[in-house]
């Protein structure tokens, strides 16, 4: 997406923040701020990029558009595939927002150990990367839980559109190392599990993907050796 028209934040018109309220600071990244919030009514997170002070005001300003645009299709093609993500409200790159539908719920990483759950999550993984779409940083920390025990899949600010098996399997692996790193007695059962859940949907495709995964952690562990010695 080329951005053209206003050369500085300040001259850009902010008036589609009549239709919403930001309440309070939810959490602050490297890339965003996320916000609770009202749209309409509703209960919303709000997500907006932040400036980066190091970087040239105009590649600073191009970056952040882009990067919203882009997470912007990302969460909007997974929703409209069926994946359990929140629903995008209202996409406004040049303001570097993304309004969502509030989703209550715990992380997962927080109840992983509870029955069923990982099974889910393979499925709704597996529904994502159907879609056509990694997600880039795929942890028990981008996943929420609702009361009914359902996955909901959150943050796409590193994500991509891609079918290749490769990046498939750097977002299965990634989901491994959480385990391993969360739950490290359990991670063996509970990335399984996973897998099942996974298998059930991407089907014979799945078995590339996992094995994939598996290539690209011998690959890193080979790397890390050799730095060693």
């Amino acid at each position: 997406m080329e951005v053209h028209g206003a050369e500085a934040e300040g001259e850009i018109k902010m008036a589609v923040l009549d239709f919403f309220v930001e309440e309070s600071l939810v959490a602050k990244g490297a890339e965003a701020e996320l916000w609770s919030g009202t749209m309409l009514g509703m209960p919303v997170v709000i997500k907006r990029r932040t400036s980066k002070a190091y970087r040239d005001p105009a590649l600073d300003f191009k970056l952040r558009v882009n990067r919203t645009f882009e997470e912007g299709r990302l969460i909007s093609k997974a929703y409209m595939a069926g994946v359990s993500v929140p629903a995008p409200l209202f996409i406004d790159p040049i303001n570097f927002m993304i309004v969502e539908d509030y989703v209550k719920g715990e992380l997962l990483r927080d109840v992983v150990e509870r029955k069923g759950l990982m099974h889910s999550v393979g499925v709704e993984v597996a529904k994502m990367h159907g879609a056509g779409i990694v997600h880039g940083d795929l942890t028990t920390s981008n996943v929420l839980i609702t009361s009914e025990d359902k996955p909901v899949i959150i943050d796409f600010g590193l994500g991509a559109f891609s079918n290749d098996v490769e990046d498939l399997g750097v977002d299965v692996l990634l989901m491994k190392k959480s385990l391993e790193a969360n739950v490290p007695a359990k991670a063996g059962a509970l990335y399984d599990e996973f897998m099942k859940g996974y298998r059930e949907v991407a089907g014979a495709a799945s078995e590339e993907v996992y094995k994939r995964a598996e290539e690209i952690e011998r690959r890193g562990r080979y790397f890390q050796e050799r730095a060693i010695d």
